[in-house]
C-alpha cells in the first residue's frame, strides 16, 4: 500500500441494522486508510457491505442502523475528528459533508430534485458549503458544468434533470460533489447505470478532477475493470469484510483469496490466447442477518477445510504491502 500520509482510518468499523427480522452485521470489523491524492477501489458482490460503508463516512446512516463499533478518523487541517462521535444531524457534520467529503451516488435521478434546475441544485450547495453571494455561485456552477465537460454549460445551467440524459446527470452529480473541492470524494458505482462508452469518459473526468483538485477518491463498485483503470489501491469486500487488501498492480497480478481468483476468472481478459471459459462463483452472498462460524466464503469456496468452517480468518500479510483473511495462506506457502 502507498505510505502517503492518509487523509481517512477507518478502524474496526462495524454497522448493524436492528430489525423484527433480527440483526443485519453489514459492517463486522473492517479497516483500510484512504491516502492524500488516492483512489482506493473497494470491489466486491452486491450485498458485501460497501454502499453501508460509504454511507457511514459520510455520517448517513440512518434508523434502524447504527455504528456500533469502530473509528472514522477524518484528518482535518485544524486536527483529527472521528466521524462515529458526531451528531448525524449537527453542524460539524454538515459542514464536514459537502465541504470536506462529498459523495456521488448510482443513480443520479434520484439524486437530483425533479422540480429544480440543475443550475439551481448546484448554486445551492456552492452557496451553503462556501458563503459566497448567488451570482458568484452562478459563476461558478457554470464553470464546474463547463470542467465535468457539459457542453452549452450557461444554456444548460436552466435544464431540469429530465431534460439530460443519464451520462449528464452523472456529470451534473460530480459538478455538484467538486463545488466545494472536497479533500475526499466518495462514488458509489457512479458508472453502472451508463453504457460503455460513456462509462470511459466518467473515468477519465474522475481521473482528472483527482489530478487538477488534488482529491482523494473512494471509488466503490462491482467491476473489475473499472478498478484496474481507475484504483492505486483495493480493498476487496465480503459479506460485511474486507478480505483482501493490496495496490492494484499487486491484486491483479497475484490475488491470494479466493474470493478475488473467483471474481478474476469472471471477466474476460484480452491477454487470454484462446477462447476461455467464463467462471462463475457458485452461490451467492450469505444474508447479513444470519450467524455463520467461520469464514463466511467457505460454502462458496473450492478450497476450504475444516479449520475454515469453525473459524474465522483474520486479515494478515501474505506478501509485502499485501494482506488477505484466508487459512490457506497458513496452512501452506
Amino acid at each position: 500500500m502507498h505510505a502517503s500520509p492518509p487523509l481517512l482510518e477507518v478502524k474496526a468499523l462495524k454497522v448493524q441494522f436492528h430489525t423484527e427480522d433480527g440483526v443485519a452485521r453489514a459492517v463486522d470489523g473492517i479497516d483500510f486508510t484512504i491516502a492524500h491524492e488516492r483512489i482506493l477501489g473497494v470491489v466486491g458482490e452486491s450485498g458485501c457491505g460497501k454502499s453501508v460503508t460509504a454511507r457511514a463516512i459520510m455520517g448517513l446512516i440512518e434508523t434502524p442502523g447504527r455504528i456500533t463499533a469502530g473509528e472514522i478518523l477524518l484528518h482535518r487541517r485544524g486536527g483529527i475528528v472521528d466521524i462515529c462521535k458526531l451528531d448525524p444531524r449537527g453542524r460539524e457534520i454538515r459542514a464536514i459533508r459537502g465541504g470536506e467529503m462529498a459523495m456521488i451516488f448510482q443513480e443520479p435521478m434520484t439524486s437530483l430534485n425533479p422540480v429544480f434546475t440543475i443550475g439551481d441544485q448546484i448554486v445551492e450547495a456552492v452557496t451553503l458549503h462556501q458563503g459566497i453571494g448567488r451570482s458568484e455561485a452562478r459563476a461558478r456552477a457554470i464553470d464546474l458544468l463547463a470542467a465535468v465537460g457539459i457542453p452549452m454549460p450557461r444554456q444548460r445551467f436552466d435544464n431540469f434533470p429530465h431534460q439530460l440524459s443519464g451520462g449528464m446527470r452523472q456529470r451534473v452529480m460530480i459538478a455538484m460533489a467538486m463545488s466545494c473541492n472536497p479533500r475526499l470524494l466518495i462514488a458509489d458505482e457512479p458508472t453502472t447505470a451508463l453504457d460503455v462508452t460513456i462509462q470511459a469518459q466518467v473515468m477519465d473526468l474522475m481521473n482528472a478532477l483527482r489530478r487538477d483538485f488534488h482529491t482523494a477518491i473512494m471509488f466503490i463498485t462491482h467491476d473489475l475493470g473499472v478498478i484496474a483503470s481507475m484504483a492505486d489501491d483495493v480493498a476487496v469486500m465480503y459479506l460485511g469484510r474486507i478480505v483482501e487488501r493490496a495496490s492494484v498492480r499487486e491484486i491483479f497480478k497475484h490475488p491470494k483469496h479466493p474470493y478475488t481468483q473467483g471474481l478474476m476468472q469472471s471477466i474476460p481478459s484480452l491477454t487470454d490466447g484462446k477462447a476461455r471459459r467464463l467462471k462463475a462463483i457458485d452461490g451467492n452472498v450469505p444474508s447479513a442477518f444470519l450467524q455463520q462460524s467461520g469464514c463466511g466464503f467457505a460454502p462458496r469456496c473450492p478450497h476450504a477445510m475444516e479449520i475454515c468452517r469453525a473459524h474465522s480468518p483474520v486479515l494478515e500479510a501474505v506478501a509485502p504491502s499485501h494482506e488477505a483473511a484466508c487459512f490457506l495462506h497458513r496452512a501452506a506457502p
